[in-house]
């Protein structure tokens, strides 16, 4: 199965200079309790900004990076071919996490979305492309400032 896991304002902003344009403890705990012992998938320049950010990897995660110039990274599975992979016979949940290019092609092939729908408004330059006419509402926590929402693809 392929779920696409993200934050997103009203206006639909996912990012600000390869970072999030936003900090709710309770989106990253979320975030961080879905993809735990999962196998996550996203760009080089996501990977990049994770390290930065962080000084290293997402912990206890299997990652997999899509990139089409050669790259390595210890414990990292390295894909140059994002559509073949997406395209295999996932048993496990892989999650989607970025950046912008790497969701709205993965799109297409998402069964499930993990989106958190942030209330207020705020400031970026990284805006991502998607509709949800496709998908069915599952699941919705509203908090006073989140909506964490759950949808399905429609059979």
């Amino acid at each position: 199965m392929i779920s696409l896991i993200f934050a997103t304002d009203p206006n639909h902003l996912i990012g600000k200079d390869n970072d999030l344009p936003w900090n709710y403890s309770e989106d990253l705990k979320y975030f961080k309790a879905k993809t735990l012992n999962k196998t996550v998938l996203m760009g080089l320049e996501t990977f990049n900004s994770i390290l930065s950010i962080n000084g290293k990897p997402l912990p206890r995660r299997n990652l997999v990076v899509a990139s089409l110039e050669p790259f390595s990274y210890p414990n990292v599975t390295v894909i140059d071919d994002l559509f073949k992979y997406l395209k295999q016979p996932h048993e496990e949940e892989i999650f989607i996490i970025g950046g912008k290019t790497i969701y709205e092609l993965s799109f297409p092939y998402a069964d499930r979305l993990y989106i958190t729908h942030i209330k207020k408004e705020h400031k970026g330059n990284v805006y991502l492309n998607f509709n949800l006419d496709e998908f069915t509402l599952v699941s919705e926590d509203i908090r006073e400032n989140l909506i964490f929402a759950v949808y399905e693809r429609l059979k």
